[in-house]
């Protein structure tokens, strides 16, 4: 009798305060038990995504590489390899550079020395450079094995 008031009630945009106080603590009470997955699912996802996107030790360069990188080989003297915790940058001599956004760096070690593969992207074109480094002599590329890079010391 009571429900068929209450649509009576419903129907007419009349309702007691005791329809009212019911129907509006069960009305909030079933609101909550069919948000309560869709809540806790969404609520999972930001927490999942924040512990993928916020792992800094995939992407994150030594500060030992940070820096200014050159050669004495006569071949790439008017090159630099600059590097920091955003960019790659190769200068290719007369003032062209080539800037690229870090988006990973893995290191494997290997003997006395480091292998370093940085992830990047140029215009939104995917990359990747693989170099060693040793701390007492300095950067070689993989593929160049025999051409030493110094840090720069500017002064």
């Amino acid at each position: 009798m009571k429900s068929a008031y209450s649509e009576m009630e419903r129907a007419s945009g009349y309702s007691s305060r005791e329809t009212q106080e019911t129907e509006g603590q069960g009305g909030f009470r079933q609101f909550l038990i069919a948000w309560a997955p869709a809540e806790i699912t969404i609520v999972f996802l930001v927490l999942l995504a924040a512990l993928t996107y916020q792992d800094p030790t995939h992407k994150r360069l030594p500060d030992d590489l940070v820096g200014e990188w050159r050669t004495t080989d006569t071949l790439y003297a008017d090159r630099a390899l600059i590097l920091d915790q955003v960019c790659i940058t190769f200068t290719t001599g007369e003032s062209t550079l080539s800037v690229g956004f870090i988006k990973d760096v893995k290191q494997v070690a290997e003997g006395s020395r480091i292998l370093y593969t940085v992830a990047y992207t140029v215009d939104d074109v995917p990359n990747q450079v693989s170099f060693y480094y040793e701390a007492s002599k300095g950067i070689s590329f993989k593929n160049q094995d025999r051409i030493l890079w110094k840090k720069f010391q500017a002064g």
